[in-house]
């Protein structure tokens, strides 16, 4: 957990950013893990269930069975909902859950969209969803919490111990307070930008300029490799782990990940250490430019280790370095 000097925020007895956020009126929620996803136990008008705490999606989206067992009509609607590997489908209308509870944190009423997540992914497997639905979705979980109820509920997330606050959207903003203890705690502000691919941060990958997708519902931080080629990344031979491992997005496609080193890589003002990635054979733009390529998907490897702080209401990401972590990461083979 990110410590922060308690006289700035004129409390000497709040020296960590959870004592300032409960402090601030924020519900604090330690999220479970399943495999390779980070969830949240919630309750939809009393009906228990499980969602990914997922940055990359746009909306917040239920399984249909669940949806269906609580009595809620389901219409076809007219967007497309995009996966990591292209177009897979129009998005299921849904309407409004009444009473929508996470954890302990009362929210209210919140509308949701539907999809059928009964496909499942084989073990072993993670899924990537971008866009409008993001990844991470596995047999026990039954839907997304997505950057929608996030913002609204003022939500701050701490990916390496993987908390999350929780704040009504009524309450008085913290994220200048927030802001200015986690600069002075050695954290560099990156700004995030709504698109149609989900929250971006601008990037530079060994000289190349783009932009990641944050998506704290991806396991693995995944390049495209299109957006890479010609930039000298060393791949992984193919007798490494990496190179075992697949995805399979929310519309039943199915790659398989290559691991590619890259020497620089800046995201905003922060530097991240030369390290392994993952390399996806993702949609690119056809557009043509080198200012506005879209590197991939800023994954939870690469938010937990470099200590990422995520204020979904501000709309802003921290990243710090920490030598005892990225040390562990390099004693890994990372």
């Amino acid at each position: 957990m990110v410590c922060v000097p308690g006289c700035l925020f004129g409390a000497p007895s709040v020296s960590t950013l959870a004592g300032l956020l409960i402090e601030k009126g924020y519900t604090p929620l330690t999220l479970k893990r399943a495999g390779n996803v980070f969830y949240v136990p919630c309750k939809l008008n009393g009906q228990s269930v499980n969602l990914v705490v997922d940055t990359g999606a746009g909306s917040t989206v239920i399984s249909s069975g669940i949806l269906k067992s609580l009595g809620m009509s389901l219409t076809k609607g007219e967007d497309n909902v995009y996966g990591a590997m292209g177009r897979a489908g129009k998005n299921i209308n849904a309407g409004e859950i009444k009473d929508f509870q996470v954890g302990p944190y009362q929210a209210g009423a919140h509308p949701v969209t539907s999809w059928d997540f009964s496909y499942r992914q084989n073990a072993g497997r993670s899924s990537t969803l971008g866009s409008h639905v993001a990844s991470g979705v596995n047999s026990s979980m039954d839907g997304l919490l997505g950057i929608d109820f996030l913002h609204r509920h003022q939500a701050v997330i701490d990916c390496f111990p993987m908390h999350l606050f929780l704040k009504p959207p009524s309450a008085p903003s913290t994220s200048a307070t927030l802001s200015a203890g986690l600069k002075a705690g050695g954290c560099t502000e990156i700004p995030m930008t709504p698109s149609h691919r989900g929250l971006t941060v601008p990037a530079r990958i060994n000289g190349r300029s783009g932009y990641l997708v944050v998506d704290t519902g991806a396991a693995y931080t995944l390049l495209s490799q299109q957006a890479i080629a010609g930039l000298n990344m060393r791949l992984a031979s193919a007798s490494r782990f990496w190179t075992q491992l697949g995805v399979q997005d929310v519309g039943k496609n199915v790659s398989v990940i290559q691991k590619a080193h890259f020497t620089t890589m800046e995201i905003g003002n922060f530097s991240v250490p030369p390290q392994w990635v993952g390399v996806l054979d993702l949609p690119h733009s056809k557009s043509g430019g080198t200012e506005n390529v879209f590197f991939g998907y800023l994954g939870h490897d690469l938010l937990a280790c470099y200590v990422g702080i995520i204020d979904c209401g501000a709309l802003k990401l921290f990243l710090r370095f920490d030598p005892v972590i990225d040390a562990a990461r390099r004693k890994r083979g990372g």
